[in-house]
């Protein structure tokens, strides 16, 4: 799919976030290129656009037209964490602190291409992952790792993951939700979570934050992700990896270059550099010739298979059962349908939570608690580590205040 605007042109001295945009202005978006089914969306497709523009809350309340979705749900973007599980896995063979982090360092880079540049290859473009509904699971393996997923609230969404490789000893607690707006002509949405790695061997924790997230091309039909600010990995072993998000130059350029540094002790041992979405380096900061090396080559390097149970066998309430007829009528743009489909769940889950209301139930999740920061100085070594450690990274992170952990992780079962 792919739109244009009209003749009017933005101002010459303002960046594209910067332009405001206005209902009038989505009347004049022209088509290009679409075929029948898309046409037949467009004046829905408009439709939505102008709600976009005019909204001044958190986008993700917003219905999505069919049209405008990508047939996964956001719960399943949790299993992106494990994409290369190779790379999952080897973090534990490095015995060195700093070599550890490179490991962990790579890792991370590794989840990035599936999580905010796999949808957008072959011509495709990035479009709107499913809403989870309360409750939804994804259960899946991706070479040695189990994977498990939960969404633990709706309002605001906050979707709970873990991973663990129990032969290797190692695991990841995570949880993350969404703060969007629409910035100038793009949407710009604030992480809100963090990620707690695990190693058994050498009972470490390592805390991860998330970058800031940029949509652009929404109002064009040809979206895409950028990244922006910074993310910090630091270990309970005294190291820290801090990566910035390069944006793209407003004249020339290529997106998605990082550059980063890996400390042990306060030293530096490692720097990064590179284009998450190609190929990232390394470089040893004591080397004369500091020759890079590959850190990770993310089109080389194919993401790992997730493996399901059979439809029949899941629950009522996994992703795949929940919204595969939405799924499928999307496979064959069949928009009505889809959106027929979408609303039967809509509806479905409204008279939930109006039986909820009327018995006074109080939801709960099933696999995961929250652990609250405050209550960390009485709590397990555990969350007593993952504490301090959010001290070390600061408050201009969106780390929110507490962390989702998973009830049989790994860390518990010592």
């Amino acid at each position: 799919m792919v739109l244009g605007f009209g003749s009017k042109s933005s101002s010459k001295n303002k960046a594209a976030d910067e332009v405001s945009i206005s209902a009038s202005d989505v009347d004049q978006l022209s088509m290009k290129n679409l075929d029948t089914s898309e046409k037949s969306q467009f004046k829905e497709f408009k439709d939505f656009l102008k709600t976009v523009v005019s909204f001044t809350g958190d986008l993700s309340s917003l219905t999505c037209p069919a049209f405008f979705l990508n047939g996964l749900s956001l719960l399943e973007y949790g299993t992106y964490w494990v994409d290369h599980p190779s790379h999952f896995t080897a973090i534990g063979h490095a015995q060195l602190p700093q070599e550890r982090l490179l490991a962990i360092s790579r890792w991370f880079i590794s989840t990035l291409y599936g999580s905010y540049a796999s949808r957008c290859t072959n011509g495709q473009y990035e479009k709107k992952p499913y809403n989870p509904i309360l409750g939804e699971t994804f259960f899946c393996n991706m070479g040695d790792a189990k994977c498990v997923c939960e969404q633990v609230c709706h309002h605001p969404p906050i979707s709970a993951f873990y991973f663990e490789d129990e032969k290797a000893g190692i695991s990841l607690n995570g949880h993350s939700g969404q703060k969007s707006k629409f910035k100038g002509t793009s949407i710009k949405i604030e992480q809100v979570g963090r990620a707690v790695l695990y190693l058994k061997e050498f009972d470490e924790q390592y805390l991860i934050d998330f970058p800031d997230l940029l949509i652009r091309g929404v109002l064009t039909g040809g979206a895409y992700i950028e990244l922006g600010g910074t993310c910090t990995i630091v270990g309970s072993n005294n190291t820290k990896a801090v990566i910035d998000f390069v944006p793209k130059p407003w004249f020339g350029g290529d997106y998605n270059h990082i550059k980063g540094t890996i400390y042990t002790d306060e030293k530096a041992y490692y720097h990064l550099s590179g284009r998450w979405s190609h190929q990232s380096f390394y470089s040893d900061t004591d080397s004369e010739s500091s020759k890079k090396e590959l850190l990770f080559d993310a089109e080389a390097e194919p993401m790992a298979e997730r493996v399901t149970a059979p439809l029949e066998d899941q629950d009522e309430y996994e992703s795949h059962r929940v919204w595969g007829p939405v799924t499928e009528a999307l496979k064959e743009k069949n928009y009505k349908s889809a959106n027929q489909e979408k609303t039967k769940i809509e509806d479905w889950q409204r008279g939930v939570r109006k039986e909820r209301a009327e018995n006074n139930e109080n939801w709960e999740p099933k696999l995961f608690v929250f652990q609250k920061d405050a209550d960390a100085e009485s709590g397990t070594k555990y969350q007593q580590k993952s504490h301090s450690l959010k001290s070390i990274i600061g408050s201009k992170h969106h780390l929110d205040d507490g962390a989702w952990t998973y009830k049989d992780s790994l860390h518990i079962r010592q």
